[in-house]
């Protein structure tokens, strides 16, 4: 009984791990076929479109200017707008939060550096 038992289970496992390992060609090519009738869409992104609204670079500029950062510039070109030039040593929560506030509320890009 025992051994009827192993050897039914042998072949059991036999089978399994014959059928699991086994390359079958043909299914790979019906695969290959249905994915190639498939028509793929393209994607395409969408480009950001920098703001180049003159009035908001002197707002920001006017602004920047009123608290004291006269060696900061703003170039609304790029999105969001960034921020270039030096400002004083540790002043850069003050920069970027009146920039922010002079642009709405929109997030700035800090390319400014600290003077030393």
């Amino acid at each position: 009984m025992k051994i009827k038992f192993l050897a039914i289970l042998s072949l059991t496992v036999a089978l399994f791990i014959g059928a699991c390992n086994r390359n079958d060609s043909n299914a790979n090519r019906t695969n290959l076929n249905v994915n190639m009738a498939t028509p793929m869409g393209t994607a395409t992104a969408t480009p950001l479109v920098a703001n180049t609204d003159p009035m908001m670079k002197s707002r920001i500029e006017s602004e920047l200017r009123a608290k004291g950062f006269n060696n900061i510039t703003i170039d609304v070109t790029t999105t969001p707008a960034t921020i270039r030039g030096t400002y004083p040593k540790g002043k850069l929560a003050e920069v970027i939060q009146a920039a922010q506030v002079a642009n709405g509320g929109k997030p700035v890009k800090n390319e400014a550096t600290e003077e030393k």
